[in-house]
This record gives structure tokens, C-alpha cells and sequence, in this order.
């Protein structure tokens, strides 16, 4: 059996139907109902390994060459691919993958072997299966671990690193290779003269190179470089011709052509030719794979917006809160089970697979996101409502923000955390935020301004939520007190966001807060009233006031002839109401006012209205419209 151009045609040797092409499409079908099924189901965990007594199982192994009785030859039986595979499948009580050992090149060799040839082995008696998934998730990790992976990012690394070992798999088996014991061990490492180089070892006329990593975790362990990682495809492309004179198992088609356990082999198989086709490094077969799930993935957001929308009511309520979490979790859960579909069953890879992963890890993002928000201003109002908001509780205000910033703080952690899985590792955001640091302080210099006027608002208080309150010329009831503004609402129903940079540094009148309503009337009289007349007046509105007002303590009325204005004798009335509502203060001011008013009608004294008195010349010419500036002619 030979190996295959990973994007050839599939041959005939796995059942391949030339015939099959009026099923593909149904397939397709098929795949994305199952897809969907599977897409919110929980995989189980598997046992991690006894890393100690499994390590101690490999030093030991006799079938390892330079242990025992090392091959005479490179070729047929004895080639090193061959003598590798010789040896049976890793069997652990606990786990099916031995750890991997990287003390010498030797070893590294050898470990990258007997775990390439434990992936075979699977793929070939069992295939991608529900309950081998975990282990042949196990084995890609193994894997990766001979290889330097470094500069991959996390979420990348096992399937990079697996599509190299496949490519190197495949150019070893049909190129003649050094016998074993011409590639060095720990012992030979160490027996190296200082001008030998004991950190790199490049296989004789094999393009394949081993470095020694010299810091970090893996300080000392000896990996295949990443050259010869990049290398790899067109290393077996040059040799994918010639016929394999060693190993067995067509492990290049297995691991490209062989689909995850949601899409059964046989749809895979039952495809035409021409499906396995390349297409941007993807066959045709996975591209359609792709295109089918993109559009489900749209329906079903389309459906989920339109269900959403329907539901929307006017007031963003609690029971509207707790849908959009849901919204938002299953948005961040499809777009998890669509990556998942992707790079599992599908097995995209290269370029395309980092764009997908991409841009659904950024979705996934900030939906999960959102959804930490939402979780905490759910909790926040849970908490309000359960401590209630008297003047003994805590600040319904400040237990948002506090539960807020929590929130903030939580996804930040998660935000780190998905941005390191697809390579943009903190320390790298750190440095780049050094470079244009200026940049980002002035571009949030009025949001942290903000953000820490809000906690001194919190600190020190000067009005809590549902005070009436005037900052400038605005006047109105404080709605909210957020991270950022301070919502209020004005008289004519508009609500307004004022930014707390603003109100920590403008004068902030607490209406609320008075301890009673002070009322000021004027009342102005005719000059001809008399003097008996004018004092009783004064009396008649002490005497109102001491029979209509509560006053506080300390606040009697004050009720004083005070001025001679240009069109009237002056009566200054000031009197306090112990009350603090504004509408009762209103009704009680309009019945001081009338009782005012029909008293003094009943007593003659009459209300003054401004006037003006002309006194002509009786020898005087009246004026000409020459004379007269506004130009009009005089009144007859």
C-alpha cells in the first residue's frame, strides 16, 4: 500500500466509488444535522498518566535501538521506520500513549516514531472515533512535543506539528536512512570534544534537524527544529513517487482523508474522485464540509435574531437580561462546536484553518464576554433587591460598580486567555502596548478620568440613586450611577448622561437633601393705601402663615413691610415649609396664595401694577412725526 499526495484523488483501495456522486450532497446534509446534535454534548475526560512510572516504562524499553542489538542495514526489514514499527503498540492500563523521552537525538527519533506509529495504528483499526477522541488528542500532544513548536500558536501546535510527522513519516519510508547507531545518544552527546557542536545534529542525507533547546521548561530536551517542521511537505513532495521500501500503512491518506467520527468514512469514501482535489491546501471535499456548516451556522443565527427581536420588550427588565445571556452563550457555544467541527472532524488545516480559528475564537469572545457583563449586572440587581436600598443598606450604587468591575476583571482573564490560544501571548499585547503606550494614555485619559470620578462620587456620596439633583443647568433625578456617566432624568421626560469627570468638578446641588422648602412672596400695594391699611395687611399675612404652615423648628415666618418700590409700597413675606416634597410644598404655597389673595380683597387693599403717569404743558406744541423718533403719528 502507498502513500498519497495528501490532496490527490482518493484511490479505490478504501472502497471508492466513482459512481457515488448523486450522494454527496445528501451526505453533506447529513453531516450538518449531526453536526448540530453534537455541537452543545460534553466530552468526557480522560485519565492523565502516571507521567514517573510511565517515563521509568521507556528508559527501560529492550525493543529501543542502542539499548540491545542494534540493525546492520538501512533498507527492507532492518530500515530504522521498519524496525520502529516492529515494536507493538504503546498498552498502558491507564492510557494508550507512552510520554514522550528527548534526552539525545537518538531518543527524540525514536519517541517521534513509536508515537506516529501508535497514531497509525488507530486510525487504521479504529478510525476518529467518539471514544478515541481524547486519545488521539493525546497522541497529537505527544507528538508536538518532539517538534519545535514555539513560534505556533497554542491552538495550533498539535495539528501543525502531526501534519510535519505524517510528511516526515512518509519521505523517511522511501529514502534510505542512517542506522541508528550512527545518530547519537545522551552518552554520545556528552562524549563530544567543546569543538564539536553538542546543540544541533542534522541526519545524514536526510533533511531532517534536531536542536537542543537551551532554556525554559525544556531546557535540554532535543526537538526537530522548525525548518525542517516548514520543510516537511515539500521534503515529501520530491520523493512522494518512488515507492515506499519500508513500513506499511498509508498513514498520509488516513490522516488527511480520514473524517471525524460526526461524518462517517463512508460518505467520505462514496465521494468522486475529484473531491480530493486541492483547493488552497484543503480538498474539495472539506471545503464543502465547511460551506455546508457556515450555512447552518448562519440559519441558526438568523433564527436566534429573529426569535430575540420578536421578544424584545420596550424596558430593558430582568427577564430580558436573562435572555440575552442565554443569547449570548449560545452564540459562544455554536461558534465553539463550529471551530470544533472544523479542526476535529473536518481537519482543516494550514492557513485556512488559523483564519476560521480566528475569526470564530474573536465571535466566541466577545460573546462570552457579554455574557460575563450581563451576568454581573444580573447579580447586581439580585443583590440590591435582596439588601434593599435604605439608608442602612449598602449603596445600590456602589454594589453595581463593585460587581461590574468584577465582571471586567473576569473577562479581561478570559479575554488574555483566548488571545494566548490563537497567539497573541500577554507579553506580546504588554510590548506592544510599551510601543505605543502614549497612544492608548490619551486615548483612554478621559475614560480613566471617569472611571476614577466615579469612585470618588461612590466614596464621598454626594447623591445616591433616586436623589433630584442640578449640576449646571441641568436638573433631574438620578437614574444610575455608572463606570463612566451618571444617567439623570429632566423634567420633560429625556434622559441625559452627564460624564463624572464633569460632576466631580462642577457644583452638584442635592435637592433631595434639603431639610425643608424655604417660599419667598413679594406682594406690592398701591401708594395710596394708608398706613393703618399697609399694617394690617402685614398682620393678615403672619396670621395666614401661622394657620396654614408647618414650620420647622427655629423657622418662624418673617412677614415685613420692606421697600418702596417704583410702583408700589413693598410687603416681603419668607415663611419655611417642613415638608420636602415638591408638589405637597406647590399645594400648600396655592393655598396660602388664595387665602391672600380673598383677604385682602375683603379688607380694600388693593394690589399695585406698574404705571406710568405724563404730565403735559399746556403752551406746549405736541410734537411733529419729525420730532417724534418712532416716527408715528400722535394719537388723537
Amino acid at each position: 500500500m502507498s502513500e498519497t499526495q495528501p490532496h490527490a484523488p482518493m484511490q479505490s483501495n478504501l472502497h471508492m466509488s466513482r459512481g457515488g456522486g448523486s450522494t454527496w450532497l445528501t451526505a453533506l446534509l447529513v453531516l450538518c444535522i449531526l453536526f448540530v446534535g453534537r455541537a452543545t454534548e460534553s466530552v468526557t475526560a480522560c485519565p492523565m498518566p502516571d507521567d514517573d512510572k510511565a517515563a521509568e516504562t521507556v528508559r527501560t524499553d529492550r525493543n529501543m535501538p542502542g539499548a540491545g542489538q542494534r540493525p546492520e542495514t538501512q533498507v527492507g526489514a532492518k530500515h530504522p521506520i521498519a524496525v520502529v514499527e516492529k515494536a507493538p503498540p504503546s498498552k498502558n492500563p491507564n492510557y494508550n500513549v507512552r510520554p514522550t523521552i528527548l534526552s539525545s537525538p537518538r531518543a527524540t527519533m525514536w519517541s517521534l516514531g513509536r508515537t506516529v506509529n501508535d497514531y497509525k495504528y488507530i486510525l487504521t483499526t479504529e478510525g476518529r472515533t467518539r471514544e478515541n477522541e481524547r486519545e488521539v488528542g493525546w497522541i497529537e500532544e505527544e507528538i508536538a512535543y518532539c517538534f519545535d513548536v514555539e513560534d505556533i500558536a497554542p491552538k495550533f501546535q498539535d495539528a501543525v506539528a502531526t501534519d510535519a510527522a505524517v510528511y516526515l513519516r512518509a519521505m523517511m519510508r522511501r529514502v534510505p536512512m542512517p542506522v541508528w547507531e550512527t545518530i547519537p545518544d545522551a552518552a554520545g552527546i556528552a562524549a563530544m570534544s567543546s569543538g564539536e557542536s553538542r546543540n544541533f545534529y542534522r541526519m545524514l542525507d536526510v533533511p531532517i534537524e534536531l536542536i537542543r533547546i537551551q532554556s525554559g521548561d525544556r531546557e535540554g530536551n532535543w526537538v526537530i527544529s522548525k525548518e525542517t517542521r516548514d520543510r516537511a511537505f515539500r521534503a515529501y513532495e520530491r520523493v512522494m513517487m518512488e515507492k515506499p521500501i519500508a513500513g506499511e500503512g498509508d498513514l498520509v491518506r488516513l490522516h488527511f482523508f480520514e473524517p471525524g467520527w460526526l461524518i462517517p468514512s463512508f460518505l467520505v469514501q462514496d465521494l468522486p474522485a475529484w473531491s480530493g482535489s486541492s483547493l488552497l491546501g484543503q480538498s474539495l471535499w472539506q471545503w464543502c464540509a465547511t460551506l455546508v456548516a457556515l450555512l447552518v451556522l448562519f440559519l441558526v443565527f438568523a433564527l436566534i435574531s429573529l426569535i430575540s427581536k420578536h421578544n424584545r420588550p420596550k424596558q430593558l427588565t430582568q427577564a430580558r437580561r436573562f435572555l440575552r445571556l442565554i443569547v449570548l452563550i449560545l452564540v459562544g457555544w455554536l461558534m465553539y462546536g463550529f471551530m470544533h467541527f472544523l479542526e476535529y472532524h473536518v481537519f482543516l488545516n494550514g492557513m485556512v484553518l488559523e483564519v476560521f480559528a480566528v475569526g470564530s475564537t474573536v465571535i466566541m469572545m466577545v460573546a462570552f464576554i457579554g455574557a460575563i457583563l450581563t451576568l454581573g449586572n444580573i447579580f447586581a440587581i439580585m443583590i440590591i433587591a435582596v439588601r434593599g436600598t435604605d439608608s442602612t443598606g449598602m449603596d445600590p450604587a456602589l454594589i453595581r460598580v463593585m460587581v461590574r468591575s468584577f465582571s471586567i476583571v473576569i473577562a479581561i482573564i478570559l479575554l488574555a486567555q483566548m488571545l494566548g490560544q490563537i497567539g497573541f501571548s500577554p507579553t506580546t499585547l504588554l510590548a506592544g502596548a510599551g510601543v505605543t503606550g502614549l497612544a492608548f494614555a490619551l486615548a483612554a485619559q478621559d475614560t480613566l478620568k471617569n472611571f476614577f470620578s466615579s469612585i470618588i462620587l461612590l466614596t464621598e456620596r454626594p447623591f445616591r440613586e433616586g436623589d433630584t439633583i442640578c449640576i449646571g443647568n441641568d436638573r433631574g433625578k438620578v437614574e444610575s450611577l455608572g463606570l463612566r456617566s451618571t444617567s439623570l432624568r429632566i423634567s420633560d421626560g429625556n434622559l441625559i448622561y452627564l460624564p463624572n469627570g464633569e460632576i466631580t468638578h462642577g457644583r452638584i446641588e442635592n435637592i433631595s437633601r434639603r431639610p425643608h422648602i424655604r417660599c419667598d412672596i413679594k406682594l406690592g400695594v398701591t401708594y395710596d393705601t394708608s398706613v393703618e391699611k399697609l399694617d394690617e395687611g402685614v398682620s393678615m399675612i403672619r396670621a395666614i402663615l401661622e394657620e396654614t404652615v408647618v414650620t420647622p423648628y427655629g423657622r418662624p415666618p418673617r412677614v415685613f413691610f420692606s421697600d418702596f418700590a417704583d410702583s408700589s409700597l413693598v410687603i416681603k413675606c419668607t415663611y419655611w415649609q417642613s415638608t420636602t416634597n415638591y408638589v405637597e410644598s406647590l399645594e400648600i404655597s396655592q393655598k396660602i396664595n388664595l387665602e391672600i389673595l380673598n383677604r385682602f380683597r375683603k379688607a380694600g387693599l388693593d394690589f399695585a401694577f406698574p404705571t406710568m403717569t405724563l404730565e403735559m404743558d399746556e403752551g406746549a406744541t405736541p410734537p411733529t412725526p419729525e420730532d417724534d423718533p418712532t416716527g408715528k403719528e400722535p394719537a388723537s
